[in-house]
């Protein structure tokens, strides 16, 4: 059996957390994030951050990919991350009206910081 190096290990150890996180948090049908497990809201910021670190961390799994699981884990962080990208798109999409409103006043109130239910 092959030993994981340093780089590896500590990769395992933010993967746990980003499933702990994040993964284990994630609407199956939306993609979207919660702010909180009680609370069914999305934040648009949280979500951007949740997309941040799975794609940072699929990347780096993908520069030090030995192992198949190691491949395997980035196929899921990586789906997981286009699936969030995704819910957040169609959300955004659903407010288009206040988008648009926004883009040309560009006032604070005009903003979307809430994208609504995480769950279907």
């Amino acid at each position: 059996m092959r030993r994981r190096s340093n780089s590896g290990v500590r990769l395992g150890y933010y993967q746990r957390i980003v499933s702990k996180t994040i993964l284990q948090h994630q609407d199956p049908v939306t993609g979207l994030v919660p702010s909180s497990p009680g609370i069914d809201h999305a934040w648009v910021r949280d979500n951007v951050y949740c997309v941040l670190s799975m794609w940072g961390l699929a990347l780096a799994y993908k520069k030090n990919a030995d192992l198949d699981e190691d491949r395997a884990k980035t196929y899921e962080l990586e789906q997981s991350c286009v699936k969030l990208m995704r819910g957040l798109l169609m959300a955004m999409m659903r407010q288009k009206d206040k988008v648009e409103k926004f883009k040309e006043t560009l006032q604070t109130t005009d903003s979307l910081h809430e994208i609504g239910r995480a769950h279907v």
